[in-house]
């Protein structure tokens, strides 16, 4: 059966017109700030509009009740068409980006990844510099909305267990969507206000307070400056970001239950309990590995450290207080292996997630105990539920398939003459949407710019692979989807 394009295109047409006044708002900035790029926005802003409206007017009045395979097209063409509409202010600028270098920026921030092509981060325009927030905090919102409606739908990588109650399409399910997704957007806003405040309060202009608390909430790592969040030098400041940084890595939904006078259900939650105990063991192996490696730094600042740093990387941030790769073989080792791990379900961050992680610990114990008693019956549960065996199936293929795009993708970047830590690494935060890798060239120090231009568009296609949680690409790719 051929699949109907005009529900995709005029979603999609909606969402690319949604785009326009926020070119708008970076056009005002480079206004104010007298830089002639805003003429650049303005241009963007009217393309982009009319385009999109063009493309949601020609499709008027196609049926909105998605199939599964739309359900599948809708996502990849969504994050697609925005990151190409993303991509435009940097492209027409007068910087001089190609277009290769455009596409990663621009894939970069809407996919909350952080890696960035720009050698000189002080030196851009203002306007430039917010277009990269928002890419940012819109694409953050975007990834919880399509966490707690589309991928439930689409009963893919484990997230069926966290499908809204009534799985029918009917008004009734639809108007809880809505309201979950209103909810979950004043929360995100008011995370990002309480930030901005916070921030005032500790001596940043409002420029940088609105620029990182965009990268924070919505775990995009994005700064307003070269040396990231180093540039402050500044613990308060450090401390703020860190608490946002971590809420952006919480379930958003879980998150409300607290608002809702039922703290307790939020608290239980195995997922969040695991994610930070995870958090907890991994900054006491590496403060430690430090205070015995070099007994004349402060352990206090040693502690802080790497406090803010884990979370960084673990929520997959991707700010830097400072270069954690000097640190040592064993936390730069430990660095590496966290950047698969992500955040929990529900929220900004990417990665494999705390919830996948820990159904994998639960299914290799129940592997183990039926091994030893073969007559035990082993059941997985999370949150007192069991878990479907189609559940822990699909978890089980995303985990699979994660570390097989790592290894391929690996051998791809390497033949394009970069070394095999760069070519991992970058592969690895790319995949994990982390921003920085290891070593001196992808490293916190360092930035995407002297890769050649296949290894960029390689990369640029590995983070929309992971944001899109890899299944729903291969699914569109595969004959089979086409075949029907």
């Amino acid at each position: 059966m051929v699949i109907d394009f005009r529900p995709i295109f005029f979603v999609v047409g909606v969402l690319t017109s949604t785009f326009g006044p926020l070119l708008l708002l970076c056009a005002l900035v480079d206004l104010a700030a007298q830089n002639p790029d805003w003429q650049t926005f303005v241009i963007a802003a009217m393309l982009v509009m009319g385009c999109g409206s063009l493309l949601a007017t020609a499709n008027w009045g196609a049926p909105l009740q998605l199939s599964l395979r739309q359900g599948f097209m809708l996502t990849v063409m969504s994050w697609l068409f925005l990151s190409l509409v993303g991509s435009l202010p940097f492209y027409f600028s007068h910087y001089g980006f190609s277009f290769a270098d455009a596409f990663f920026e621009s894939v970069s921030g809407i996919t909350t990844t952080g890696a960035s092509i720009i050698d000189d981060i002080d030196g851009l325009a203002p306007g430039l510099l917010m277009w990269r927030a928002l890419l940012n905090w819109v694409g953050g919102l975007g990834v919880i909305a399509m966490g707690i409606v589309l991928l439930p739908f689409l009963r893919i990588s484990g997230m069926q267990l966290f499908k809204m109650e009534s799985s029918d399409v009917g008004n009734k399910a639809t108007a809880r969507i809505v309201d979950m997704v209103r909810q979950i957007a004043i929360l995100y806003l008011s995370i990002t206000a309480l930030s901005v405040l916070l921030l005032l309060l500790g001596g940043v202009n409002f420029f940088d307070a609105v620029v990182h608390s965009f990268a924070a909430i919505a775990t995009g790592g994005f700064s307003s400056h070269t040396a990231s969040v180093g540039w402050f030098q500044s613990t308060y400041v450090e401390m703020v970001l860190a608490v946002v940084m971590l809420l952006g890595g919480l379930t958003f939904t879980n998150m409300l239950q607290i608002f809702h006078g039922r703290p307790g259900l939020f608290l239980r939650d195995e997922q969040t309990i695991f994610f930070l105990k995870m958090i907890g063991i991994i900054v006491l192996s590496i403060a430690l590995w430090r205070i015995i490696a070099d007994p004349g730094e402060e352990p206090i600042r040693i502690i802080w450290s790497t406090i803010f740093n884990v979370i960084s990387v673990i929520t997959t941030t991707g700010f830097a207080s400072e270069d954690y790769t000097r640190w040592g073989p064993f936390p730069e080792t430990m660095f590496m292996m966290i950047t698969l791990f992500g955040g929990c379900t529900g929220s900004t961050a990417g990665g494999i997630k705390a919830f996948r992680l820990l159904m994998m610990l639960r299914m290799m114990r129940g592997q183990l105990l039926t091994r030893i008693q073969p007559r035990r019956v082993v059941r997985v549960t999370y949150n007192e539920r069991v878990v479907e065996d189609e559940i822990l199936r699909s978890i089980g293929a995303f985990v699979f398939m994660t570390l097989m795009a790592v290894g391929v993708f690996t051998l791809v970047v390497s033949a394009t003459g970069i070394d095999f830590v760069t070519s991992f690494s970058a592969v690895a935060q790319a995949v994990a949407n982390v921003g920085p890798g290891i070593g001196p060239i992808v490293g916190p120090s360092g930035n995407y710019s002297s890769l050649p231009d296949l290894a960029k568009w390689v990369l640029s296609f590995c983070m929309l692979l992971g944001r899109l949680e890899i299944i729903v690409v291969v699914v569109v790719l595969s004959p089979a989807y086409w075949d029907r």
